[in-house]
């Protein structure tokens, strides 16, 4: 007994050539996507940092508002 193979699978296929424009697009938006993660990671940090300062902090007594002055008549 003699199990056919299917040819299909040792061809190559043909891919279609990429235009220099394509290329482009493409590094650009890698590019763009690793800033993009790398400016999320720095901004989570700080906010981490930021949140336990104020944590640490005793809170801010609130300010005392001074009543309007009358005018002299």
């Amino acid at each position: 007994m003699v199990q056919k193979i299917d040819e299909s699978i040792f061809t190559l296929k043909s891919t279609a050539p990429k235009s220099k424009a394509d290329v482009t697009d493409a590094v650009v938006r890698e590019y763009l996507k690793e800033e993009h993660e790398a400016r999320t990671a720095l901004t989570s940090k700080l906010r981490a940092a930021r949140l336990a300062l104020e944590a640490s902090q005793p809170a801010p007594e609130p300010v005392k508002r001074r009543s309007p002055r009358r005018a002299k008549s």
